[in-house]
């Protein structure tokens, strides 16, 4: 018999918050409540189940207990060789060829559609998340969210963070508000990389070639997170477990929607126009940008739509850029490695 699903019985979402929680038992406490239905047995029963859902739900202790023994579990078919990276991230082969980037979208930064040809690579199959970035923090003070140098982030370096700790039942959530500067010193210290721009881009299609998005040409609500509401508020900021959705022709998930992702590169808007056919990489080689990346200024590309982003922001050629210290709650990273 499947497990109770009390996110379903009380009609929130998996990571609301305990107002929200509140306010929906209330709602719906009200409308089954056995004095309010003396003759109906279902009413009764209705009650009883909200009732259980909510003495769970709200609270914390309770509800963490929960999330990790009771909710179903995605069990997405693996067809593909994982590995895993020095922060034991699971990372999948993107195996060397050409690809068509870009698009002929009138987004004039996506043309012309041009030919790469990249050698083989390992990307993480999820974004960094709270509970890996703790660890790095914990081993590297300096990037601790009391102590970051003022130049490596725009004031909300950890916006969602306490101190030094992630929110409560959120481990598995990607980790946000990290600056481009924070991501490469991560992944560095996990002997890795950011992704360029077209790793990033050929490891989204999946293997496909020319389509929208990572799964086809038809948005489809049941394979990204996106468009949902937001106003502003800490407490309706929905992002999803990673994982969530099911993963794409090279075993990536998320590569599109509940979090963008910074990639390596520098923005440059007519960069396709003369882009190298093999490996590119816009600004400096790699080797010089791991090396100096601390006085880098220049905007930074993020890719992949998030949470509260429209459909047409997860376009797999999509580009978005900023400044290095740019740190928001709808940007996160993964890393790729050459060897393994």
């Amino acid at each position: 018999m499947p497990k109770r699903d009390y996110y379903a019985i009380l009609n929130v979402p998996r990571d609301a918050s305990d107002e929200e929680i509140k306010r929906s038992y209330r709602q719906l406490a009200l409308k089954y409540h056995p004095d309010k239905n003396p003759e109906n047995k279902g009413a009764a029963t209705k009650f009883r189940e909200v009732t259980r859902a909510y003495e769970v739900l709200s609270d914390d202790e309770k509800r963490e207990h929960y999330n990790k023994n009771h909710l179903p579990k995605q069990n997405w078919q693996v067809h593909f060789d994982i590995v895993y990276g020095d922060d034991d991230a699971e990372m999948v082969l993107i195996p060397a060829g050409e690809f068509l980037m870009g698009s002929s979208n009138k987004e004039t930064d996506e043309t012309p559609i041009h030919a790469v040809y990249l050698d083989d690579f390992y990307m993480d199959r999820f974004a960094v998340t709270n509970a890996q970035y703790k660890t790095f923090v914990d081993e590297n003070p300096e990037w601790h969210k009391d102590r970051i140098p003022q130049e490596y982030h725009d004031g909300n370096y950890l916006k969602l963070w306490k101190e030094d700790s992630y929110p409560y039942g959120k481990g598995d959530y990607p980790v946000v508000a990290v600056s481009w500067y924070a991501a490469i010193a991560y992944a560095q210290w996990a002997g890795k990389r950011l992704p360029t721009e077209a790793e990033w881009e050929k490891a989204a299609r999946g293997g496909l070639s020319g389509k929208i998005y990572p799964w086809g040409d038809a948005i489809d609500r049941h394979k990204a997170n996106y468009g949902e509401r937001w106003d502003g508020r800490t407490s309706t900021i929905r992002i999803t477990p990673v994982g969530s959705f099911p993963p794409n022709g090279y075993g990536l998930c998320d590569m599109v929607g509940n979090v963008r992702e910074w990639c390596l590169d520098a923005y440059q808007s007519d960069y396709y126009e003369h882009s190298p056919s093999k490996n590119p990489i816009a600004g400096d080689s790699i080797s010089e940008l791991l090396l100096n990346y601390k006085t880098c200024k220049n905007s930074r590309v993020f890719r992949g739509g998030s949470w509260y982003n429209a459909a047409d922001s997860l376009r797999v050629t999509l580009r978005m850029r900023d400044i290095p210290a740019f740190a928001v709650t709808s940007v996160g990273f993964r890393c790729v490695r050459e060897e393994l």
